[in-house]
């Protein structure tokens, strides 16, 4: 192989890695949060109010170290020409001491932090969080975006990312043309890189 394509698979690699340990991360958050009254806020009918519980739930349980608003969100990650993150619009952004930044939108998570690419689908990826028991899935569940088990969830199979197997919603042109418009088609790599275990385009 030449050396663009080494470093390209060995890039890809620590991508999926990245990916594998936020996934882990942010289940294992919820995994306590489950187990903890104060952490979640109920939404009136059994469900967890994702966002009057976000905070609670990043800042006790994910080892943060910096927090950035709409005022300096140029000290975690990178903005566009109109001064938003990437990453999620103008939402708070965690960053924790493995160096990632999380956005509570989502929730949407850079597992390289400002490094670049900063592309979604490539070190930017998002979560779903099941607010409530729904189609066999269970309440705190943390879902990756395009996945079958989202798919589930939602009760819509058009959420799965190979639902169309003729035009996937995860292609090296998909993310060359949405990953740097945040919540674009890219968003739905996290569910194929995870059920492949590969960055496989």
């Amino acid at each position: 192989m030449t050396i663009p394509t080494l470093v390209s698979k060995y890039q890809k690699h620590s991508y999926v890695t990245g990916l594998k340990k936020a996934y882990s991360t942010l289940s294992n958050a919820m995994a306590l949060a489950m187990h903890d009254d104060e952490a979640l806020v109920d939404d009136g009918n059994g469900g967890i109010d994702w966002e009057r519980s976000k905070e609670n739930i990043i800042n006790k349980y994910m080892k943060v170290v910096k927090t950035c608003d709409s005022g300096n969100y140029e000290d975690c990650v990178e903005v566009n020409d109109a001064g938003y993150s990437i990453q999620g619009y103008l939402d708070t952004i965690y960053v924790t001491a493995d160096g990632m930044t999380w956005s509570s939108s989502g929730v949407a998570v850079d597992i390289n932090g400002k490094k670049g690419p900063n592309e979604w689908g490539r070190d930017i990826f998002t979560f779903e969080i099941a607010e409530s028991n729904r189609n066999g899935v269970a309440q705190g569940t943390v879902m990756p975006y395009g996945s079958k088990l989202q798919a589930k969830y939602t009760g819509y199979d058009t959420s799965y990312w190979n639902y169309n197997p003729s035009s996937p919603r995860c292609t090296t042109e998909i993310v060359k043309q949405y990953g740097r418009t945040p919540w674009g088609t890219a968003a739905y790599c996290a569910g194929r890189v995870l059920e492949e275990g590969a960055m496989n385009y």
